[in-house]
């Protein structure tokens, strides 16, 4: 591993181990090349290497230094649907991976959810019935939600990574399968289930949900496909 590789790591450890938050300054490079000993060439391409991870991010002048970052998730997930597009993962294969994360997102969702998430989720029903008459988009949105809900980052992570999978364009010469009403009205039920605290039903609503749209046509490698659209197919 190189010098800056090795630099790279340790920050990175030092950010996550002691939970620096974002806009924290870490340390201006004087200090930084001096704390782990190191050159100036091998501190900048270490910061190079942080910033290409989103961790932090590098700001000259007065009151400059190495300030702390938020990752942005979209390019891991991106990075992941990349690799198992390489890997020719089948859309069975991409179905089966969903019905069990997701299966377990509601749950887990019904389990924890708080008073604020259920005004939350309550919202965005709302927010979405608006949007049924005129919306051209995925209805994906709602199972990024109950991900979130489970306060588990690495459930988020994976049901965005296909997510960005399941809502590419796709040939799908049969489009009568679910309107943008019946999916909204499947995400209700589940959404009030959760809101009841009542696992076993959220997860069991769930899965009929992805089974459902999941068995809707032979072609079809991802769910939720709208009638009548003719761009792209719906995935939730």
């Amino acid at each position: 591993m190189k010098k800056a590789e090795i630099v790279a790591d340790q920050i990175e450890q030092t950010i996550v181990g002691q939970r620096w938050e974002p806009g924290d300054l870490f340390g201006s490079e004087v200090q930084l090349i001096a704390r782990y000993g190191v050159s100036r060439a091998v501190f900048r391409e270490a910061v190079r290497l942080l910033e290409h991870h989103g961790l932090a991010e590098m700001r000259r002048g007065l009151h400059g230094g190495l300030f702390i970052r938020q990752p942005d998730p979209e390019p891991v997930a991106k990075a992941m649907a990349v690799y198992l597009d390489f890997e020719k993962a089948e859309p069975g294969q991409l179905d089966d991976a969903r019905l069990a994360i997701e299966v377990f997102c509601a749950e887990r969702a019904a389990a924890r959810i708080s008073e604020d998430e259920v005004a939350e989720v309550r919202a965005f029903l709302t927010a979405e019935a608006a949007r049924i008459p005129s919306e051209t988009q995925s209805l994906h949105d709602f199972h990024l939600l109950v991900a979130r809900l489970t306060a588990n980052p690495a459930l988020h992570l994976f049901v965005r990574t296909l997510t960005d999978l399941t809502r590419r364009p796709e040939p799908a010469p049969d489009r009568n399968r679910l309107s943008r009403g019946d999916i909204h009205a499947t995400h209700a039920q589940i959404a009030e289930a959760i809101i009841a605290r009542d696992g076993a039903l959220a997860r069991h609503r769930m899965m009929t949900h992805l089974e459902e749209v999941s068995a809707a046509g032979p072609r079809r490698p991802h769910p939720c496909v709208l009638r009548g659209e003719p761009a792209e197919p719906v995935v939730t």
